[in-house]
């Protein structure tokens, strides 16, 4: 049995019918990824005898009519697709084209699917939706889809058997099922290192410019509880690789697979500081040169470990702010006294690590002033960059439950942008600042770097490695004055 799992375009998604929060200038000039959720999943199905693929959309720039040509080409027995919320309408278009040309079973995963698995599954493009952690049960479907042969697959005429496959929605006869919940896996580093071998390495890139270029994730779940942040897909657990196998798979990708540059995309990277110390203390005993960046909170750090992270090879730290203002700061449970915020971004800038401040604006009972207080502490930070996004609230947050719950949404978007109805943006920010105004605010905020005397970032000249850097400054700055999009 073959099977293709395709990645959705983010950028394709994002432009087209429903905004992500994130400025185009800024989601043009920070970075390609690889979907690495599909890649771990691909690799667990080699490893139980499967023949598995990754087609990334996104790096290749592949058009619906692209994409359709390509699995033409690898004439899978089975597609496999993940999307996120604001994905999903991409996805959703993709998987009816796919059906017109292909009677192949279409497997959707991913964050949305796990918080609307039936109105995800009421979709008949979509046969099965593996719902939470996609490893096992996917292993699962793919042993069951091999015995029933190839071609298409009635889901009703299976009903007993993938009733017995805990983690998925399927339709049958007398409407969708979905199953008892899936177990999470309790020692992910019995999972094989994720499947990047035939991805297209060349094209993937960070903040740094610099290739071959790859991201890990070295945890599953987050240890905080930011009220903005959907964590239905993992749950409340917080599962994460031992140092060692963190490092073995670093060794790997940079002496076997020539990768010069990893971005690890954990949510806080230097929890727990034992394991981080570990980490740092193997890549230098094994002389694993490469350049790495990651992303972490203002608190999770000090003096001591910042030093450790440069002497490995650490050239960007990011930091998860937010916002500036106190009581803001407390809706959403991520308080922080703005010397902790600046003593984490000089410690940083002593150290020689290049620093990214993560912000957001217009959270629902956010004031222009309180605004006015995130721009005061950004100010305060001579950070290197700045991205910052409009707050959308996703589905599966403790945000929007509040605001479904309280009736401040007076219907569920995400659920009918699931249903196929895209309601106003408007619908879903309920924002006391208008959103023209939040808009403005945002972009200003992205500009602070570049408009600061005799400290901007247009004249850090020593900071400027690659033509791409300039490009990228160029681009972020013209972004910030014309882009009017959420």
């Amino acid at each position: 049995m073959k099977v293709l799992f395709i990645s959705p375009s983010v950028r394709q998604s994002a432009s087209s019918r429903f905004p992500d929060g994130i400025p185009r200038s800024i989601s043009r000039n920070f970075g390609i990824y690889p979907w690495l959720g599909l890649c771990y999943l691909s690799a667990y199905l080699q490893r139980n005898g499967f023949q598995a693929q990754v087609l990334d959309t996104e790096a290749e720039a592949l058009t619906i009519g692209g994409i359709i040509r390509r699995i033409r080409g690898y004439r899978p027995s089975c597609i496999g697709i993940s999307t996120m919320s604001f994905t999903f309408l991409f996805v959703l278009r993709l998987a009816r084209e796919i059906k017109k040309h292909f009677d192949l079973p279409i497997i959707v995963g991913g964050p949305h699917i796990s918080v609307y698995p039936r109105e995800v599954l009421a979709h008949d493009c979509f046969d099965i939706g593996v719902i939470g952690e996609g490893e096992e049960t996917f292993l699962e479907l793919a042993r069951l889809l091999s015995g029933y042969g190839e071609g298409p697959v009635r889901t009703n005429k299976l009903a007993r058997e993938l009733s017995r496959i805990n983690g998925i929605s399927f339709r049958t006869d007398g409407g969708i099922c979905v199953t008892q919940p899936r177990e999470l896996i309790e020692d992910i580093d019995t999972l094989p290192f994720p499947a990047v071998e035939k991805l297209p390495l060349s094209k993937y890139y960070g903040c740094n410019h610099i290739r071959p270029y790859l991201t890990m994730v070295t945890a599953r779940g987050c240890p905080f509880h930011c009220t903005f942040c959907s964590k239905q897909h993992w749950g409340e657990s917080f599962r994460f690789h031992s140092a060692e196998r963190v490092v073995d798979e670093v060794e790997y990708y940079v002496k076997r697979l020539g990768i010069k540059a990893i971005d690890f995309y954990d949510d806080t990277f230097t929890v727990p500081r034992q394991r981080v110390n570990r980490i740092v203390s193997l890549i230098k005993s094994r002389n694993i040169k490469f350049d790495f960046g990651l992303m972490t909170r203002v608190d999770c750090v000090d003096r001591k470990l910042l030093n450790a992270l440069k002497d490995a090879g650490c050239k960007v730290i990011a930091y998860g702010v937010e916002f500036g203002d106190s009581a803001i700061q407390e809706r959403v449970n991520k308080p922080f006294e703005l010397p902790v915020v600046q003593e984490a971004f000089r410690l940083a800038n002593e150290a020689g690590i290049r620093t990214v401040g993560f912000f957001l604006v217009g959270h629902p009972d956010e004031t222009e002033s309180q605004v006015s207080n995130t721009i005061h502490m950004i100010k305060q930070l001579n950070a290197d960059y700045v991205k910052a996004n409009v707050l959308i609230p996703y589905p599966g947050s403790a945000l929007y439950a509040e605001m479904l719950a309280s009736g401040r949404l007076k219907a569920d978007f995400w659920a009918e942008l699931t249903k196929g109805r895209l309601l106003p943006i408007r619908a879903l920010l309920q924002t006391k600042i208008p959103l023209r105004r939040l808009v403005s605010l945002r972009n200003y905020i992205n500009r602070i770097p570049y408009l600061r005397l005799g400290k901007s970032n247009i004249f850090k000249v020593s900071k400027i490695k690659l033509l791409q850097d300039i490009r990228r400054t160029a681009g972020i700055l013209l972004g910030s004055y014309f882009d009017r999009k959420v």
